[in-house]
């Protein structure tokens, strides 16, 4: 089991309920709503999170 999924507030249904639609049928999620999913408690951390992620997609 993955660390993610050890996080008891995880599963697909969360990220469903969480996700939102554009105009044009592009799925999204905000920042904010994930961190509250993910269980991180800090803003400052979650951030790290994200701006690595960010980092590994321009690589």
């Amino acid at each position: 089991m993955s660390e993610l999924e050890k996080r008891e507030n995880y599963n697909n249904e969360t990220f469903e309920d969480i996700k939102h639609i554009d105009e044009n049928g592009i799925e999204f999620w905000y920042a904010r709503e994930l961190q509250s999913v993910l269980n991180y408690k800090e803003w400052r951390k979650f951030e790290n999170v994200i701006n690595k992620a960010t980092e590994s997609c321009k690589k």
